[in-house]
């Protein structure tokens, strides 16, 4: 066999390793297969749905998926501007955990426990049954190692109130889940105190996870108080000099999966659910560089040794009650 090529083989079964067999009921199979059609509205990037799509496929050749991508809140829109049109167009609806929250309040999704979801979290499944997470995202704090000395990097949120930081920082300025998730973790009067304390560090605002990114990696500011591992990661790989370090507690936003209450093809839907969630389709996630709901699935960098807390799904019912505290605090418009 040829050197590179084994070399390559290698490094594959380092990252994959063993895999368990998935196998689905033979019911949902048989159904499955007479139905041969997949719809999924999900809010991952195209990349990483056709990586899923291509193994699903793989797996269940008799199976046509297809996908309409958006972010979750125009997900939700459209789930509820065609529910109310009378139409029940998708299979499986995957987005963030206030959009699914959202969804089953309103009873467009269906109660399915998938066999594979016992061994996802507790914290990460719908105690009625609604949705399981496929993947999570960790609010953790980055920085710009030229900017910032890696020996004086904050490594609490507490850190970020030191005087040298001021002018210093960058942050989202709608990250009212990362408030309220704070929020939860110092208690309501600490976490408000520290937060006061924290809109007088002359922070730069900008909107996007992805911009902001961006803008600590160009130097425009040493540290991102609210980012996520993978973006960081992706950057430094490029070249660029981010850093970060997960505060412990690290509180967590979820990313579900549910079947939709009138799947036209519930059977292939419940199929594609136990896919994403087993070992197998959690590999194909980790691989994309997801961090997946299911535990010691490798991904694209090291998980932290510390306490993850979820956020608050009901956050979604007082959204508006949590801008408008976030906004007083950060004097934003």
């Amino acid at each position: 066999m040829n050197k590179k090529l084994f070399s390559c083989l290698v490094s594959l079964l380092l990252f994959f390793g063993p895999m368990e067999t998935f196998a689905a009921g033979p019911e949902i199979i048989e159904g499955a297969k007479k139905e041969g059609v997949l719809m999924l509205y999900t809010s991952m990037n195209t990349p990483d749905v056709n990586a899923v799509f291509a193994a699903f496929q793989k797996k269940y050749p008799f199976v046509s998926p297809k996908g309409y991508t958006t972010r979750s809140a125009a997900l939700l829109q459209r789930v509820l501007t065609e529910a109310q049109a009378g139409m029940h167009a998708t299979d499986v609806i995957q987005g963030n955990i206030f959009t699914l929250y959202v969804l089953a309040k309103k009873g467009l999704t269906a109660k399915y426990v998938s066999p594979e979801a016992v061994a996802i979290p507790k914290d990460f499944r719908d105690p009625g049954g609604q949705w399981t997470a496929v993947y999570q995202q960790l609010n953790v704090i980055a920085y710009n190692s030229r900017l910032t000395n890696p020996k004086e990097a904050p490594r609490s949120y507490e850190d970020l109130l030191n005087p040298k930081w001021k002018g210093k920082m960058g942050l989202d300025d709608k990250q009212y889940v990362w408030f309220d998730g704070l929020l939860k973790v110092m208690g309501k009067e600490k976490g408000m105190a520290f937060m006061k304390k924290l809109g007088t560090q002359d922070i730069h605002f900008s909107s996007g996870q992805t911009l902001l990114a961006g803008l600590l990696a160009a130097g425009e500011f040493g540290i991102l108080i609210n980012a996520r591992p993978e973006n960081m990661e992706e950057l430094k790989r490029k070249g660029a000099p981010t850093e970060w370090v997960a505060p412990n507690p690290t509180t967590v936003n979820i990313l579900p999966v549910s079947v939709a209450a009138r799947a036209p093809h519930p059977n292939t839907a419940r199929l594609f659910v136990d896919y994403v969630l087993s070992e197998e389709g959690q590999r194909v996630l980790g691989s994309q560089g997801k961090t997946p709901s299911r535990p010691k699935i490798p991904t694209t960098y090291s998980m932290p040794d510390v306490k993850l807390v979820v956020n608050d799904p009901a956050m979604a019912e007082r959204l508006d009650d949590v801008a408008a505290v976030y906004k007083k605090v950060f004097n934003l418009p």
